[in-house]
């Protein structure tokens, strides 16, 4: 369902028509650019990072080394036609890719940082966001040579323009700050200190989305451009794009939210049967907006010209995809799978084989093999099952191949020779053959024969001329040394005792009775013990990526259970089975572990709750008692979104306001006289008490934005036609005769949400009131012979409670 609401919701502070004209071309992923005029497209593809020429649906180029192990995820970012940066988000690893050669080399390196690192460029320059450390940093371009950027608050979102003009916020003190050749040229307040905001960019200009407020708002060189009432709380704002609308997506109820800053239009569409389920930054391209739905592992197409929603299913082993816009084309990616998606201007889509697995590269010049590509329209909404997420668990690496030997000749040979021969790669087990021709003690034949490829490790029965002893039979399996000991004609009694280490000692013979080179007679019996089972390890205390490696290692699979969040992270707190349990290989040993602790939810707590909840789960307390409201001593904003995962002793910020305002008492003068004064208390002596004008706070103040207003008296009567009157201003030297006599209260210098405009009006002859406009004191004074050019607006005032 379309809906819409026109300029009643939004605030245009210059025509944003000029903005267009003026400024450049923007463009997709945290990169801001001019259009580089082809149809390729560099992409993470398997361990590395590819070209794409979408004209020839082939991949043309491909790093020559990895890039990623497992299931690292890498983010591309192309700075210009012969520069390539790519992060690897789970080692913390920057790369530089010269796109002449592909051969990546490393820039950086911030293991404390990986997940936290966010890639941006524009104008030929490319910079690095470090969220962890809150640093910001110039990594190529022209001008000032790559390094750090100075910046008086760390910096927690970024973008940067097709100038090369990083526009970065803090939220410490909830500032935009306009960066110009890594030096700050200008700072904007844009939110509240604190504040947790989302930064992205229309028309090459920088917009700060406020999910507390659901506001969106337009800034440049000159400040605040327009504002957009969005009413789209808590929401994902789309990434960085060239036009004039931004589209935030709200997971709570599945809407998608928009907003033109030209036109000031703004929309809702429903995304339906999709409430609840997580979603990406939204990618504007043209008349369309490409939605990430990463619970369905789809992408959401919805048409703003018509308000029609579809849906693109994406190929891929698991959610981790990414949504790129460049150059009038919408790239869908999963690092994993081989398949490519690109949808042009007009949301036709392409889809082909890369012909890239998600494999170690092993060759410097890998040649693809793409198929051929299918290209239909948009496909139709079809109802799907929503999965249940699993959190992304660290595994131990792949076992390797096994490797192969080759059998010796060792026919001819002395029995002993040939088990020396044999021997550390292969295990001999020697045989005797009591009839038959022969030397003795000569081996005879083996099983397997010559020349045959075997594991490591195999035992190889060797056959020689001589009177029955006992085999050894130490070290094989159960069933091979029962048919050893066949062919020696002994019988073969097994017994399963004891517990194996690991699974390849499973089914191996430890131990025989009677012992290896015992003479025997035909049809002895030889017992052979082997064990069944493998023993479960003590995994505790380890850290789990250690500990499941070595559940892997002894032959089981592992399951990793997170239990709570505390203090001790990542380490094995308790293990089922038990340690020297018996199991079988290939059953699961689950171990429990404590994840990184979970942000509580603080808004609408009192402060000192907030802490308390903050300090139960291992997390420090900042409170900021600095916001301006009504709805004293409970927490109004947070900085981290609940259920954010944190280090344990991380910091969170909550921001809140103790101090309430206070009724604004207005007393009169006596008859005939018409003077007031205001006061937090009383009035002078035999001043009759009047009405509350609104509330404001004592002179102390304490709240951001306050000014002290100075209370005066009529000093002088030839100046003023009541002796004795009162005059109260920002100002604290002498008005026109009225003496200063201190403090009288504060209130708001600029007008915010929910305050009212206290004016001062005067009568001829110098006689004050004070009044809100349009009140009903107001208009009894206008029609008792008030108003004077002198009139002005004092402060602002909350109305009466």
């Amino acid at each position: 369902m379309l809906t819409g609401t026109r300029v009643n919701r939004v605030i245009l502070v210059v025509s944003v028509v000029a903005l267009v004209t003026a400024m450049g071309v923007g463009s997709g992923y945290r990169i801001s650019q001019a259009a580089f005029l082809d149809s390729g497209m560099y992409l993470p593809k398997g361990k590395g990072v590819v070209r794409v020429d979408l004209d020839n649906r082939a991949v043309d180029a491909q790093t020559a080394r990895n890039l990623a192990t497992g299931k690292e995820t890498l983010e591309v970012v192309q700075v210009s036609p012969d520069s390539v940066f790519v992060v690897n988000n789970d080692t913390g690893v920057v790369s530089h890719l010269p796109t002449d050669t592909l051969m990546a080399e490393s820039v950086e390196e911030r293991p404390k940082s990986k997940g936290e690192l966010d890639l941006m460029a524009g104008g030929g320059q490319a910079y690095l966001l470090d969220g962890t450390a809150g640093t910001l940093s110039k990594l190529d371009g022209k001008g000032t040579k790559p390094g750090p950027v100075p910046t008086p608050n760390p910096v927690t979102e970024a973008v940067v323009d097709s100038k090369g003009v990083v526009w970065a916020y803090s939220a410490a003190t909830g500032e935009l700050m306009e960066i110009i050749d890594v030096k700050v040229k200008n700072t904007w307040k844009v939110a509240d200190p604190g504040e947790a905001v989302e930064l992205t960019s229309v028309a090459d200009a920088p917009v700060v989305y406020r999910p507390q407020t659901g506001q969106a708002g337009l800034y440049g060189p000159e400040g605040l451009r327009g504002q957009l009432e969005l009413g789209a709380r808590h929401g994902i704002p789309s990434s960085p794009g060239p036009g004039t609308t931004v589209a935030v997506a709200v997971r709570s109820d599945g809407t998608l939210v928009t907003g033109d800053f030209n036109s000031g239009d703004i929309g809702s569409i429903e995304l339906p049967d999709r409430a609840g389920h997580v979603f990406g930054p939204p990618v504007v391209n043209h008349s369309r907006v490409y939605v990430p739905d990463y619970t369905e592992r789809h992408v959401v197409i919805v048409d703003l010209a018509g308000g029609k929603v579809t849906h693109e299913p994406v190929p891929g082993p698991d959610e981790d995809f990414q949504i790129v816009a460049r150059d009038d084309r919408v790239w869908v990616n999963n690092q994993h799978d081989r398949m490519i998606i690109a949808f042009d201007a007009n949301g036709r889509k392409t889809q082909f084989d890369s012909g890239v697995d998600d494999k170690p590269l092993i060759t410097p010049t890998p040649t693809p093999t793409p198929t051929a590509p299918t290209i239909e329209p948009p496909p139709t909404v079809q109802p799907t099952v929503q999965p249940t997420a699993r959190p992304r668990v660290l595994r131990p690496s792949a076992r390797p191949e096994p490797v192969l030997d080759t059998v010796p000749d060792v026919v001819g040979l002395d029995r002993r020779a040939a088990c020396a021969k044999l021997m550390p790669k292969l295990r001999c087990v020697e045989v005797s053959q009591p009839e038959g021709s022969g030397e003795t003690d000569v081996v005879q034949s083996s099983v397997p024969a010559a020349r045959e490829r075997v594991k490591r490790g195999t035992a190889v029965k060797v056959f020689y001329r001589g009177p029955t002893m006992v085999p050894s039979v130490l070290g094989v399996s159960a069933d091979e040394a029962c048919q050893a000991l066949a062919e020696a004609k002994l019988t073969c009694r097994k017994l399963a005792q004891g517990l194996a280490k690991t699974s390849t000692e499973v089914g191996k013979v430890t131990t025989q009775t009677p012992q290896a080179g015992t003479p025997a007679t035909t049809g002895t019996e030889v017992n052979v013990v082997y064990p069944s089972l493998i023993e479960v390890g003590s995994y505790l205390n380890q850290p789990i990526e250690a500990a499941c490696a070595a559940v892997q290692q002894a032959g089981f699979n592992c399951e990793q259970r997170e239990v709570g969040q505390g203090a001790t992270v990542g380490v094995v707190r308790a293990q089922n089975p038990s340690p020297a349990t018996g199991l079988a290989a290939g059953r699961t040993v689950t171990i429990d572990f404590l994840g990184n602790p979970a942000v509580p939810n603080l808004v609408g707590l009192t402060p000192d709750a907030a802490c308390a909840a903050l300090q139960g789960a291992h997390l420090k307390c900042n409170p900021v008692d600095d916001a301006v409201t009504l709805d004293v001593n409970k927490v109004l904003t947070q900085n981290h979104p609940v259920g954010t995962r944190l280090a344990p002793g991380e910091t969170v910020t909550y921001v809140f306001e103790t101090t309430a305002p206070v009724p604004l008492n207005r007393t009169k003068a006596p008859a005939p006289g018409r003077a007031n004064h205001l006061s937090l208390a009383g009035g002078p002596a035999g001043w009759s008490q009047q009405s509350s004008l609104g509330r404001v706070y004592p002179p102390t103040g304490g709240i951001s934005g306050l000014q002290v207003i100075h209370q005066f008296r009529c000093g002088r009567p030839e100046l003023c036609d009541e002796p004795g009157s009162y005059y109260f201003s920002p100002g604290a030297g002498e008005h026109a005769g009225f003496i200063l006599e201190g403090p009288a209260f504060s209130c708001f210098t600029t007008q915010v949400p929910g305050t009212v405009p206290l004016w001062a009006t005067m009568k001829s002859g110098g006689t004050w009131v004070w009044a809100v406009h349009g009140s009903q004191e107001w208009n009894h004074f206008a029609s008792t012979g008030f108003g004077s050019r002198f009139d002005f607006a004092v402060c602002y005032i909350w109305p009466p409670g």
